[in-house]
């Protein structure tokens, strides 16, 4: 029984891993290896393993594939274009009329209300994400030239801490799978459920009015139902 348990732990930690590495790549600046994936079902296919290694609920990860149905069968190069542009209409546009902002400090300082323009790079809330990186021994890609509390290094570094916390779960090591466990646990509360299941709404809301939104407003529906899928096992050691 305690080997089942064990390999069921195992296995929805490398889901998680795997799934955040997906939205991770989902909204990073669009590549053609992430067009070609969309265009030909991989990565779709890629989401349904996934959701079923998390245990995740049949109708949500129908919803999920399904989500992104609207993108399988494209031309790769036609969507590429698509995908860049209204990546960069959404959420990279001059100035502070940003649609939605992929950095989580400046789309908390939004969503607050908050009179004058975000910071980038140095507010409080990327200095803690950078602290959590820290604290995980791992360093924010470009992190000279990118705030490392955007939407895809966050994810990024979640698919790292679901990792250490799959090899802790496969070795054995209960003390440090309860540090990993820690660690995401106060990753996922502290940033990740302040801004991430938002930013999927909002993405939704504001890619009706961005030419070839509907490409992000599909993979943002994908990201609603992966972060809820994952929500009930964010984390930990003891389940």
């Amino acid at each position: 029984m305690d080997h089942d348990r064990c390999e069921a732990r195992l296995r929805k930690a490398i889901g998680c891993a795997d799934m955040c590495e997906l939205l991770s790549a989902a909204f990073s600046f669009p590549d053609e290896p992430l067009a070609a994936a969309l265009a030909d079902g991989s990565f779709t296919s890629d989401v349904t393993l996934c959701m079923e290694d998390i245990g995740a609920d049949p109708l949500a990860a129908s919803a999920a594939s399904e989500a992104l149905a609207s993108l399988v069968g494209c031309e790769p190069a036609e969507l590429l274009t698509v995908l860049r542009k209204a990546y960069s209409q959404l959420y990279l546009a001059p100035g502070v009329d940003v649609p939605v902002f992929p950095y989580e400090s400046a789309f908390r300082f939004v969503a607050e209300d908050r009179a004058g323009a975000p910071v980038l790079f140095r507010s409080p809330v990327t200095l803690d994400v950078e602290a959590c990186f820290d604290r995980a021994g791992v360093a924010a890609a470009n992190a000279r030239k990118e705030p490392c509390d955007s939407v895809f290094s966050e994810f990024a570094f979640l698919s790292y801490l679901y990792a250490c916390l799959a090899e802790a779960i496969r070795v054995g090591d209960g003390q440090l799978e309860e540090q990993w466990s820690n660690q995401l646990d106060a990753f996922v509360n502290q940033h990740v459920a302040q801004w991430l299941p938002a930013f999927m709404e909002q993405t939704i809301e504001a890619a009706g009015v961005v030419a070839g939104g509907e490409a992000y407003a599909a993979l943002a529906r994908f990201g609603s139902q992966a972060l809820g899928a994952m929500a009930c096992e964010l984390p930990s050691a003891g389940r």
